[in-house]
């Protein structure tokens, strides 16, 4: 899985705070490129090219977008590869996303706001 669609109640707004939310709780670091597209980090590049999977690096994009019923959605696409740490670094980063999004599924589920999820 490279991204995921969270479609959230409320609109984009909403849904941006949700996203913002979740995500520096989650210890990443938000850098907005416009009002709605922006990339989530957490960890060094500086370390992970030194240690490899050792410190490792993580990447998402982050966009939020209204529904065209009205839900906003948030969608994580998978930035990082983890190349950097070979094939243990590659196989974490799969790893660390698909737990994000299952991490993140569960906290808008439990927060009942989330009305779908698609992953592709």
């Amino acid at each position: 899985m490279n991204t995921v669609d969270f479609i959230v109640t409320g609109d984009a707004a909403r849904a941006k705070a949700t996203a913002v939310a979740a995500l520096e709780s989650r210890k990443f670091k938000l850098t907005w490129q416009s009002e709605w597209d922006g990339v989530a980090e957490r960890g060094s590049k500086v370390a992970n090219a030194l240690a490899g999977a050792f410190a490792q690096y993580f990447k998402v994009g982050v966009l939020v977008r209204t529904a065209p019923d009205g839900n906003g959605v948030i969608r994580l696409e998978k930035s990082s590869k983890g190349y950097m740490g070979g094939a243990v670094g590659a196989h974490r980063t799969t790893k660390n996303f698909d737990l994000l999004a299952a991490d993140l599924e569960a906290t808008f589920r439990a927060a009942g706001v989330l009305v779908h999820v698609q992953q592709a």
